[in-house]
């Protein structure tokens, strides 16, 4: 009886759980309707992969309507050129630099005299104190028209620091704008990396979600047949959502790195960039032949950061100088020329031409110049320490990227072995399954081997051109001519 009951309990069961499996499956073949992927059949003898799918463009479309946006087909070329143009770090640091040509320019301009003219015209009337003891009664209208010059010579040598340290911070502000178009073009380039490795991600997503579709049905179909069971078809089921999640979640990640970049090239947020490319190729772009110490001694020569900090340097030598003229007296020449008089009286010439020469023998008794260049010595110190602290930064990001790339370059040529391997291993996993010899479960492990293996290899082949890149702008040779050194614009056409 209770044996019975236990069949009743599970067939019931089982009419319910196809019924949802029927809805499921019908679901995605109206997703897939109009994909022109290969059925799972196709996949049994020859498993489908991304170099499978002919039409690109199809798939594109696809993905624009899932995330609701369309795609701006664009290439690295543009990336950059378009990024150059409109980069808001680039014109922010184009504004400064324009900032400190003009505060060289007003520098140079302190050694010209300084000019002034005064009127003025009062009405007096009533009782003053003459000599501060006689009052006595007046009513005048007093008239006052001077013009004057005041040179302050070269006030006591302070212009000529002042001149050298404005021009040494125009000249580091200058280099500070070449090397923000150096990182702006880095972090177009590993901006664009990111976002085409996600565009290839999701193509494996993609198919990966069709032959989970594909292998429910498969599964559904042996059951009915007597042959399968029903925990393969709920596990296939499982896969599905699995694999719908994980697709899922790749579209969300394009659609933040086309955010990304977007804002990186300076354009509209909104705007949803996309790589042209169908591949991903790997490329060199520094000679693997060239060892770190020469790579460095590159680096020291070219990057502007660290011409930036020197030329920083030279000019707070330049400020710290200027502290020793203050025993240096100051000279002022005054010339003056005017009418002065009254209404009643009328107005007469006069002049007068005044040297005044102030000797003030340092600050403070000297104690406060001796203690300012003592602090600025400190200070001078520390900048120099910045720099050399740069330097070695400098060197040891030169060691990550050349031996990442060494790294993710044997990585690829292991996930190109992973690749054919997991192919193979799933070909072979569903052959035997229909020779009784394996279960779904080793189809399910070797779909999870060929999806890991794809992406492994996408990502490890945008890693090494990431880092080759990185490479590039820490020897401080990074240029659009040598980011897209080797670079073929292998195209679909929208």
């Amino acid at each position: 009886m209770k044996l019975y009951l236990t069949v009743i309990i599970l067939f019931v069961f089982s009419i319910k759980s196809f019924a949802g499996v029927d809805e499921y499956i019908d679901s995605y073949n109206i997703y897939f309707e109009n994909e022109s992927y290969k059925t799972f059949s196709e996949v049994i003898k020859g498993t489908a992969t991304i170099s499978d799918i002919e039409n690109q463009i199809m798939i594109d479309r696809e993905i624009s309507k899932e995330l609701n946006s369309q795609f701006i087909y664009t290439d690295l070329s543009d990336c950059i050129k378009t990024m150059l143009e409109n980069n808001y770090d680039i014109k922010i640091y184009d504004a400064e630099k324009e900032t400190a040509f003009w505060v060289n320019k007003n520098s140079q301009m302190k050694i010209l005299p300084d000019a002034y003219y005064n009127y003025q015209i009062g009405n007096l009337g009533g009782r003053f104190l003459v000599g501060g003891i006689v009052a006595t009664y007046a009513h005048e209208v007093p008239i006052q028209s001077i013009f004057g010059i005041q040179w302050s010579t070269i006030n006591q040598g302070k212009y000529f620091f002042l001149i050298s340290e404005t021009k040494n911070l125009y000249k580091a502000a200058s280099l500070n704008l070449e090397f923000t178009k150096e990182e702006a073009i880095l972090n177009t380039v590993l901006s664009y990396y990111d976002l085409l490795g996600a565009k290839k991600e999701i193509e494996v997503q993609k198919v990966n979600l069709y032959d989970r579709v594909e292998q429910l049905k498969y599964t559904k179909a042996r059951f009915d047949t007597g042959i399968g069971t029903l925990y393969d078809v709920k596990r296939a089921q499982a896969e599905v959502a699995g694999a719908q999640q994980q697709y899922t979640q790749t579209l969300n990640s394009l659609r933040l790195l086309q955010a990304k970049l977007a804002n990186i090239m300076g354009i509209d947020i909104l705007d949803a960039v996309y790589p042209f490319e169908i591949s991903i190729d790997s490329r060199e772009l520094v000679n693997s032949n060239i060892d770190i110490e020469d790579l460095y001694k590159i680096a020291t020569e070219n990057r502007e950061d660290i011409k930036s900090k020197v030329k920083e340097i030279e000019a707070y030598k330049a400020h710290r100088n200027s502290n020793y003229t203050d025993i240096i007296p100051s000279v002022t020449l005054s010339y003056q020329y005017g009418h002065v008089g009254t209404k009643r009286a009328g107005l007469s010439k006069n002049y007068s031409v005044i040297l005044d020469i102030n000797s003030q023998l340092g600050q403070n008794l000297l104690a406060g110049t001796i203690t300012q260049i003592k602090a600025d010595n400190a200070n001078l110190k520390k900048k120099k320490l910045e720099l050399e602290n740069l330097k070695r930064q400098i060197k040891e990001d030169i060691l990550n990227s050349y031996y990442d790339s060494i790294n993710y370059l044997k990585k690829i040529e292991a996930a190109k072995i992973e690749v054919e391997a997991a192919n193979t291993s799933l070909d072979l996993s569903i052959n035997n399954m229909k020779a009784g010899e394996a279960t779904f479960i080793d189809v399910i492990a070797s779909q999870n081997l060929k999806v890991q293996s794809n992406i492994n290899l996408i990502k490890n082949m945008i890693e090494y051109n990431k880092s080759q890149t990185k490479l590039l702008f820490d020897i401080g040779i990074i240029t659009p001519k040598n980011v897209l050194k080797d670079y073929k614009r292998r195209f679909i056409s929208n």
